[in-house]
């Protein structure tokens, strides 16, 4: 159970939603976007270089962005579940600054950065 405070709570509550609000235009920006872009595409193909580096770019963000938005919807849905603020891994309380900083984080530091040096240690 979090031990976060109903206030607090609803606090990051409110910040996943605005996060995913702003994701979720940005990405349908993006979409429509490239949507646009692909009509000029076809009318000039003489530019396909610059195009592609420019599809590429925007499938990297949208890839990115989508991302984000699934583990802001992961997030929220925890916070209806009552598990919001706790680590996946060791399952005690993630740091508040941690959340602050990135309100959709799912694990606490200590276990995220152990994560990381044993992911690094494979390469």
């Amino acid at each position: 159970m979090s031990k976060l405070s109903p206030e607090l709570l609803q606090a990051m509550k409110q910040e996943l939603i605005r996060k995913r609000d702003d994701l979720t235009r940005s990405v349908t920006r993006e979409l429509d976007d490239m949507s646009n872009n692909e009509a000029h595409h076809l009318a000039d193909l003489a530019d396909a270089g610059g195009d592609a580096n420019d599809e590429d770019r925007s499938f990297r963000l949208l890839e990115i962005s989508g991302a984000e938005l699934e583990q802001v919807e992961a997030a929220l849905e925890k916070i209806e579940k009552g598990t919001y603020g706790i680590c996946e891994s060791c399952e005690k309380p993630i740091g508040l600054d941690r959340l602050k900083a990135l309100p959709f984080a799912t694990m606490c530091i200590s276990c995220k950065r152990a994560e990381e040096s044993s992911e690094s240690g494979r390469f």
